[in-house]
């Protein structure tokens, strides 16, 4: 890498400026350059790790810049080193329910209110609009959201985190499969790297703050805050998924006569999924529902879980069915290392062109990849699809799975029971797995 060859020849440079950034840099004069009183009580001593400039200023001066800014890491100058201080120290106070430069004539104040911020975890001398003007600011948490701070209770809230660290952890846990204890243990090492401080343990609330901000965003993002006449508890099946905009889906992005194209060209409006499961998203047995409770309720990608439950409960254990491989659906189906598991993995469909998951379409696996589970995912994901679509299933097992489905499914609770023999559906092995089935399955279903 030819540009980090010619960076080694000023490394010495860099680590220089880095060695004066721990100083006071130019800063040679003990006087507020905002303020410009030579005071003893106004000297230079504090600077802020946020804003751009590094001037040292006063704490009168310090205060005024960070009314609008609480939430800043500020150091100060002890005559050796900076360390750093909390601004709730140095007097700044965060009023809610008012206009920026008002105060409340009764405040109703928590000094050690914890906020936890992209910068660290601070420990803040808030106020709570309580006087008259409260019917307009709204009750404690509601002050809070308006600042775009989420409250960990609705009940007398004493800790809330950023929008923007919400926002941040989202992304992160996405994109670079951060756990929810790591990202936290780092919002603490940035606020103290020393382990000195006795910091407050909010890594539960911060995790109980992360499950509602993802159920909300999910919502706000299928346009359920817009909804005027139905509560969230009133969210309809699957209706916070989002369905795959490429897929056929008659009245939509179909053509009126699609039911009437040649039969050279009816290929064009079938529908593909593909059914899988994933045994490494386990769950141990730590929780329960009252301990964890579900937010969606089959709002989105999960299927209704009481009604799932009831039904695994009247299905025994299936017996070895396969005649043709030996691939691990199968021979995990009555897997005997489910001890200590709430969820041995996760069965679900997608739109097998697009990867889309489907609405609906993901089930819990109790003891393996048995047929009573995808069964029922199989059926409760067709819901939001047209039946007259002709449909092309691809499933590692395939070959075996197909037998008695059309019976299976049938059976099924009627919220996802279908008649399949009157559907039109291809069965298909895909490509990565056909290798390992007899000549007669690649033949069929290749």
């Amino acid at each position: 890498d030819q540009p980090l060859l010619e960076w080694r020849a000023h490394a010495d440079q860099y680590l220089a400026e880095m060695v004066r950034n721990e100083g006071r840099g130019d800063s040679e004069v003990d006087f507020c350059y905002l303020c410009k009183r030579e005071e003893k009580d106004h000297e230079a001593l504090y600077r802020c790790m946020d804003c751009f400039l590094e001037d040292l200023v006063c704490e009168d001066c310090c205060r005024e810049l960070h009314v609008d800014r609480p939430l800043d890491v500020v150091e100060k100058w002890n005559g050796y080193f900076f360390e750093q201080i909390s601004l709730r120290d140095i007097g700044v106070a965060i009023q809610l329910g008012h206009r920026a430069g008002e105060a409340c004539i009764n405040p109703r104040s928590v000094h050690d209110f914890t906020v936890i911020h992209t910068n660290g975890v601070h420990t803040v001398h808030l106020m709570y609009c309580n006087c008259p003007n409260q019917v307009m600011a709204g009750d404690w948490y509601q002050q809070l959201l308006r600042r775009h701070w989420f409250p960990a209770t609705h009940l007398e809230p004493r800790t809330a985190a950023t929008y923007r660290v919400l926002d941040m952890f989202h992304v992160l846990t996405l994109q670079g499969k951060v756990t929810t204890y790591d990202f936290y243990a780092g919002l603490e090492k940035l606020t103290d790297n020393t382990g000195v401080k006795n910091l407050k343990d909010r890594y539960k609330a911060f995790s109980r703050m992360m499950k509602e901000w993802r159920h909300l965003k999910m919502a706000k993002r299928a346009g359920r805050g817009n909804d005027s006449t139905r509560t969230l508890a009133e969210t309809q099946a699957g209706e916070m998924g989002i369905p795959c905009v490429a897929c056929p889906r008659p009245g939509i992005n179909l053509p009126d006569n699609w039911k009437e194209v040649p039969a050279s060209k009816s290929y064009l409006y079938w529908i593909y999924f593909a059914l899988d499961a994933c045994f490494r998203l386990k769950r141990r047995l730590v929780s329960s529902e009252k301990m964890d409770p579900d937010l969606d309720v089959g709002g989105s990608y999960f299927t209704e879980d009481a009604l799932f439950r009831q039904y695994l409960a009247s299905v025994t254990d299936q017996q070895e069915m396969s005649t043709c491989t030996g691939l691990s659906a199968l021979d995990h189906a009555n897997t005997k290392f489910a001890l200590g598991y709430a969820t041995t993995g996760v069965g679900l469909g997608v739109c097998a062109r697009h990867e889309f998951i489907q609405r609906n379409g993901v089930v819990d696996l109790q003891k393996g990849e048995r047929y009573a589970n995808m069964d029922y995912a199989f059926g409760s994901f067709l819901r939001h699809h047209d039946p007259a679509l002709t449909k092309v299933v691809s499933y590692d097992i395939a070959c075996q799975w197909h037998k008695n489905v059309v019976r299976r499914v049938k059976l099924l609770p009627s919220l996802v029971s279908w008649d399949l023999s009157l559907h039109k559906i291809f069965f298909a092995i895909p490509k990565l797995h056909i290798h390992g089935h007899q000549l007669a399955c690649q033949l069929r279903f290749s």
